[in-house]
């Protein structure tokens, strides 16, 4: 087997063993980055000098070392949104390509000091602001399983590339289902971790982060195993002084053992899903039963509210404190993008916005407490399979039906709970999967959950490699 298909945790164990330098595991997976990126155009930043010197140093400090940090030697991706020393922070912005860091953002900084050797930087739309990952300074990324298709937003080139072998874990964020969707549409893993357990920001931003955006976005993995995010995440989680929310708390003290309560329901918004999603529950939901664990229907509460509350205070935030930006930095497509947005969800006013925040606290009681009967709760990721590819700037009147689709996202983002997505299959040849939701805290519950049904599915690798678009 190549090395570029090794799993972050195989790859880090053998590297261990002395099978394998981390140069070696470097070149390959920088060998197959060369194959496959210029299809995809996933990597906009290819860093091979960058990494294969990194990966030379670790190899002379390998032998001065007891005991080697669990990512030593194991390539990753990193998103053109984040601070990585010495490169650009465009978040797909052409005013922005010069914004160079002067140091590292924490979930990097913690990634490097696990020895994490970084490939590139992957794509994302201007802002970080669509499903779909396109921008005029690099223009449009591709799903590895299909060009016609959208990897996903904003994360979607990031979870490209570890879909196509670039990579054993890719860093992504996650405000309005960054992460998930992304995952969703690539056929990986991926957690949106819980408030706190990642610390957030970037130094380059010298006036801080927007509230929102502190209060809904968080950092986190991807990768094409369950373990493998487990592996991304717990680096990425380590401390740091840089993010005031940053929590030590690595779980909510409950019980893992046993069976699992999980509660589910495909349609909490009445407004229909599609066949290939309802395939999918019913998937996820043999899986989960099959493994032991009770899953039972319920009602959610509050979930078109808690998915119209995302919209109004996002967008408040946008009008407020980045609208001037907005408009006099971005292209005419995601300015029309956003202010759909707007005319779905409505003007923001600020006692509006105030009542949604007050809202937010009554709706996140409710979920607590269906989460103290349930241990999780499962549902779509999206009523629809991926999209067409940049759909929303192709065919603007399209834009409600995308937002109404992504209501499965925008709910879990308001209510800011961890969620762990997980693919469970394809559907004439796209895949499609699941996100298993937990209380706050409660990230390795939602990895237990997804590694059942992963165990029970098992992954898609070996199938996008023979089979995807990039394999032809």
């Amino acid at each position: 087997m190549a090395i570029w298909k090794w799993s972050a945790a195989d790859t880090a164990q053998r590297i261990k063993a002395g099978e394998v330098s981390c140069e070696e595991v470097v070149q390959s997976h920088l060998a197959r980055l060369d194959e496959v990126n210029p299809l995809l155009n996933a990597v906009v930043v290819p860093l091979h000098e960058q990494s294969l010197a990194r990966a030379r140093e670790l190899d002379r400090r390998r032998k001065q070392l007891d005991e080697l940090p669990p990512l030593f030697g194991v390539p990753v991706t990193t998103k053109i949104n984040m601070d990585l020393a010495g490169q650009a922070n465009s978040d797909g912005v052409p005013a922005y390509q010069d914004n160079i860091a002067g140091e590292d953002a924490p979930v990097l900084a913690n990634l490097r000091q696990d020895g994490a050797i970084v490939l590139g930087l992957t794509n994302t739309p201007e802002f970080s602001i669509r499903w779909f990952t396109s921008n005029p300074l690099h223009g449009v990324s591709l799903n590895p399983w299909d060009p016609d298709i959208t990897p996903g937003g904003s994360s979607g080139a990031a979870a490209a590339a570890v879909a196509a072998g670039i990579g054993c874990i890719a860093h992504g964020n996650d405000m309005g289902g960054s992460l998930r969707h992304p995952a969703y549409c690539c056929g990986v893993a991926t957690i949106r971790p819980s408030f706190g357990r990642i610390a957030n920001g970037n130094p380059s931003a010298a006036g801080g982060r927007p509230p929102i955006s502190q209060l809904l976005s968080v950092q986190g993995p991807l990768a094409r195993s369950v373990a493998d995010v487990r592996l991304g995440l717990a680096s990425m989680a380590r401390y740091s002084a840089f993010d005031a929310d940053w929590s030590p708390a690595r779980d909510s003290g409950r019980g893992k053992g046993g069976a699992l309560r999980i509660a589910y329901q495909a349609d909490p918004f009445g407004e229909g899903v599609c066949a290939p999603v309802l395939a999918a529950m019913a998937e996820a939901r043999a899986a989960l039963q099959a493994a032991g664990h009770r899953v039972e229907e319920v009602t959610l509460p509050d979930a078109l509210l808690a998915s119209e509350i995302w919209g109004r205070i996002t967008l408040a935030e946008v009008e407020a404190l980045q609208r001037d930006e907005l408009e006099r930095h971005g292209s005419a497509g995601v300015v029309r993008t956003v202010n759909a947005y707007k005319d779905f969800f409505g003007e923001p006013t600020l006692a509006g916005t105030l009542r949604d925040l007050m809202e937010r606290n009554r709706i996140r009681r409710a979920w607590s407490q269906l989460l103290e009967r349930y241990d999780l709760v499962l549902m779509p990721v999206s009523a629809e399979p991926a999209f067409p590819n940049d759909l929303d700037l192709r065919q603007p009147g399209e834009i409600p039906r995308l937002l109404r689709a992504q209501r499965f996202l925008l709910m879990i983002n308001a209510l800011g709970l961890p969620a762990a997505a997980v693919p469970t299959g394809l559907h004439q040849g796209v895949p499609v999967g699941v996100q298993l939701v937990g209380a706050p805290l409660d990230d390795e519950l939602c990895l237990q959950g997804a590694q059942a049904i992963e165990d029970h599915c098992g992954t898609l690798s070996d199938a996008l490699w023979q089979q995807g678009f990039i394999a032809r």
